[in-house]
């Protein structure tokens, strides 16, 4: 048996005792019921015999309810619970009170709410054995009526006719009761293993699903790995920024700002999606992008190309989380040099009308490059790159934006420190290689 079913049929077993609990308890009123109509002349109850059965009622219903309110006794409470029903049954038969040959099939019924099939086969023959020997002892009550002055009539045969009319009867209660648990046990292990398959299923579709997210994550990042080999420092500035969009989305969030949109999920795909923004300079020549000193005007007109080129380059991207990370994607690599005054490029959105991923990739955007080192300068500090986010609240990013941004310096400060550490030696290398290939093209152009 799985995990699964035992914790299924342990559950079943403490609803079921708490029903037969009350069965019990509920048995109390009978006593009750004969005294009175005893009183009332109905029936011929002695006051003693209610007393007993009340007592036994009281006394099983206390034993019962100790032993369910414990986890570990659930079992024996089954048992002894079973047990106390047959007794109540049979000892209301010893006295005449009720039909045997009617009310002996109660527990087995009973035991079938437990959906054990050999628990069902012990109760049933321990009942029908009970039942045979208060049939014995009702055999002497008879004895003494008016049954036995018929001519040979006596209290054996009686009982062995009676017994004999029990048994048949009997075993179709047994064979009914059994078919029952059986049957409904089969049903529930059927209906736990299409629950367990399913449980697999999903579970296997859910790793699946994780596996090829993952390799859709590792696509992504190899081609922001290529667009590095492409331009000196666009490769480590999408990693920057990527890293730097999650700290001000949260933060945002911390601060009030767009709760409802900025989800744990959806700020994984900003972050995400934070690795294509500038995909569109892989169409940028590279001549231009590593170029050491100032653009010129007609360069600077080529470098805006890129947030159109990426737009279509990424129309291009299969679909990823449900076209979710895609549309965030293309939104950023579009719109992430548009500004919240209305005077950036290329279509010049202004405040909401630029989609909250762009909005945020744009002070991301920024701030790497305020605070990175690039061909043509060296990088800013961390002072002068707040300063310059001050001046530009209102203009080119949007307050809150910017109150978000201020709010979490320590941990972008942090964070650029160790970019620092870990690619100096490297930016230094590949630095001194561009500036020796312009040198040297300069020349041949000479």
């Amino acid at each position: 048996m799985s995990v699964y079913d035992e914790i299924f049929f342990t559950e079943n077993i403490i609803n079921v005792n708490k029903i037969v609990e009350k069965i019990i308890f509920s048995t109390g009123i009978l006593p009750v019921c004969f005294y009175i109509f005893t009183a009332l002349g109905l029936w011929h109850i002695s006051t003693s015999y209610c007393l007993f059965i009340f007592c036994f009622s009281a006394v099983a219903s206390v034993i019962v309810y100790f032993l369910n309110r414990s986890q570990k006794t659930q079992v024996l409470s089954m048992i002894v619970s079973l047990l106390f029903c047959t007794l109540y049954v049979c000892v209301l038969g010893e006295s005449g009170i009720i039909n045997i040959s009617i009310v002996f099939g109660i527990v087995p019924f009973i035991s079938c709410l437990y959906y054990n099939m050999r628990l069902t086969q012990i109760i049933t023959i321990t009942n029908l054995a009970l039942i045979l020997v208060t049939n014995y002892l009702r055999s002497f009550t008879i004895m003494d009526n008016y049954l036995f002055t018929i001519e040979n009539f006596s209290r054996h045969r009686w009982y062995v006719s009676h017994a004999i009319s029990i048994s048949l009867e009997f075993i179709f209660v047994f064979l009914v009761s059994f078919s029952i648990s059986r049957r409904s046990k089969k049903s529930l292990q059927t209906m736990m293993d299409l629950m367990l398959e399913r449980d697999k299923a999903n579970k296997e579709l859910k790793e699946k699903n994780a596996n090829l997210m993952q390799t859709q994550m590792d696509i992504i990042k190899f081609v922001a790995e290529v667009l590095g080999s492409h331009d000196l420092f666009t490769g480590r500035h999408v990693i920057h920024t990527q890293k730097y969009v999650g700290i001000i989305a949260r933060q945002l969030r911390q601060n009030g700002c767009y709760i409802d949109v900025l989800t744990d999920e959806v700020i994984q795909l900003y972050e995400t999606a934070a690795f294509l923004h500038d995909i569109g300079k892989i169409h940028i020549p590279e001549g231009v992008l590593n170029k050491p000193g100032r653009f010129t005007e007609q360069e600077r007109e080529l470098m805006k190309v890129h947030p159109a080129e990426g737009n279509k380059l990424l129309d291009f991207l299969p679909p990823i989380k449900n076209g979710q990370l895609n549309a965030i994607a293309k939104d950023m690599a579009f719109y992430h040099h548009e500004k919240w005054d209305g005077s950036g490029y290329p279509v010049g959105l202004k405040g909401n009308e630029i989609p909250l991923s762009a909005r945020i990739m744009a002070a991301a955007d920024v701030l790497d490059a305020l605070v990175s080192q690039r061909l043509y300068k060296n990088p800013m500090s961390f002072d002068m790159a707040m300063k310059i986010f001050e001046e530009e609240r209102g203009t080119h990013f949007e307050p809150c934006i910017v109150d978000a941004v201020f709010s979490c310096r320590g941990q972008l400060e942090s964070e650029d420190v160790k970019f620092k550490e870990k690619e100096s030696a490297e930016n230094e290398k590949e630095l001194n290689w561009w500036k020796e290939y312009h040198e040297k093209l300069a020349q041949l152009s000479t």
